[in-house]
């Protein structure tokens, strides 16, 4: 049966923040990884940041399959992707030691770009184009309430036995393998001619006859070359990229620094850090996206851009007071530094969260929005290679407030290229 398109709408509504819920449980397990690479195995810090560096390294993906997505095989898609990239967390019955946790992490980062190219062709074909940061920002409010609730009864079994984690994976795996199964299910809008088995368990045709390796590399490249026309014919969105490349260096740097902060410097519990992370990291994020979502259909990407990047300077900020003054001889509890700079962080991500996942919007064309979003999903890869090795490097050579210090400076860059870019697109 065909859907007029507000009953199609109202149905992706529906399922998308249905499938928020199980988003959420995935969404705690996979930022919990460093940490726990860090307190339940004792892992160095060059497996932390190499972690780091797997899962944005896993981004370069998306343009891939963001083009699978365009030419079609959504549903087969999504589901291989949610069997084999969370489903396997059962696999994390077997682990040990940090190494074999590394390796089921690589096969998790592997097929985890695949969701958002996906999600975003979805967005902008089934839901009208005035609501869809609004829709996107309710999902928010689903997704990190969710991982909220869910960190409590985390950091409690994790404080009990550190090595709970191999219990508690398989389970956020299969509960998150549900939001791809939904998003699978989902139509498309009437007149969308895009081959689509409906199938899962399908295997495409694989090509017949002598294989032309010589053409191997230029289809590898092809993809790349195609994302550096557009945005050689679309320079605002390559300026709205260049903006998140600049704030994402800064934002890489940090996500090896702060579990290795906050495991040996600051010596927290299990309980403190899913507090901090998870659970404060979450709130502002779930209670202010809807806010994000209405101010970008507003104000644009770019604009919401400039507010985030500017707020979540003063993340890195609260982490240097810390590590400046000593929190432990200066008598202040290390578990308030961590709640401050988690709150702080909840606030601007709130806005980053919104124009990261569905910003390119904004400067997609009909029907390219999977596309854009793939390239989008890409960058990350670019600038994983350099934001936690540069953090890595500074943390070895100087220290952990130099590190924050140098975040700050790249935040606020960002913010104000931000707000200039969007002074060109207001004129």
């Amino acid at each position: 049966m065909t859907l007029s398109p507000a009953a199609l709408e109202r149905l992706t509504i529906r399922r998308y923040l249905l499938g928020q819920c199980a988003q959420g449980f995935w969404y705690t397990g996979l930022i919990l990884f460093p940490f726990v690479m860090a307190k339940s195995l004792a892992a160095p810090a060059w497996q932390v940041t190499l972690s780091v560096v797997m899962e944005t390294t896993g981004m370069l993906l998306a343009l891939y399959w963001g083009q699978l997505m365009q030419h079609g095989g959504r549903r087969r898609g999504l589901f291989w992707s949610g069997l084999l990239g969370r489903g396997v967390l059962v696999s994390m019955l077997a682990v040990h030691n940090s190494t074999q946790f590394l390796i089921v992490g690589g096969v998790v980062y592997f097929f985890a770009a695949l969701v958002y190219p996906a999600q975003n062709g979805i967005l902008q074909e089934n839901i009208h184009s005035s609501r869809q940061g609004q829709v996107f920002g309710w999902g928010a409010l689903v997704q990190h309430l969710t991982a909220a609730v869910c960190s409590l009864g985390i950091g409690w079994v994790l404080n009990r036995d550190p090595v709970n984690f191999r219990y508690i994976y398989p389970v956020l795996g299969l509960i998150g393998f549900t939001y791809p199964l939904i998003l699978a299910g989902l139509p498309r809008p009437e007149g969308d001619t895009t081959e689509d088995p409906a199938r899962f368990f399908t295997v495409p045709r694989l090509p017949l006859g002598q294989v032309r390796w010589s053409r191997l590399p230029a289809a590898m490249v092809r993809p790349f070359r195609e994302a550096a026309t557009t945005f050689r014919e679309d320079r605002r969105f390559a300026w709205f990229e260049a903006n998140f490349m600049i704030y994402g260096i800064a934002y890489m740097m940090l996500i090896p620094v702060v579990p290795l902060f906050f495991a040996y410097e600051l010596d927290l519990s299990y309980q403190e850090i899913s507090s901090a992370r998870v659970l404060i990291g979450s709130v502002g994020i779930a209670l202010l996206g809807p806010l994000a979502g209405r101010l970008q259909d507003r104000i644009h990407a770019a604009g919401l851009s400039t507010i985030s990047f500017g707020t979540v300077s003063l993340y890195p900020a609260a982490l240097a007071i810390g590590a400046w003054y000593g929190v432990r001889a200066g008598g202040v509890d290390p578990a308030l530094i961590a709640y401050l700079a988690f709150a702080v962080y909840s606030v601007g991500m709130a806005g980053v969260n919104v124009s990261w996942n569905v910003g390119s919007l904004a400067f997609a064309p009909p029907g390219q929005g999977g596309y854009y979003q793939g390239i989008h999903v890409t960058m990350v890869a670019v600038r994983g290679f350099l934001g936690p090795a540069t953090g890595f490097v500074v943390l070895k050579t100087m220290g952990y407030r130099e590190v924050f210090v140098l975040a700050i400076v790249i935040f606020l860059t960002a913010a104000l290229s931000s707000e200039l870019l969007h002074r060109r697109i207001r004129h």
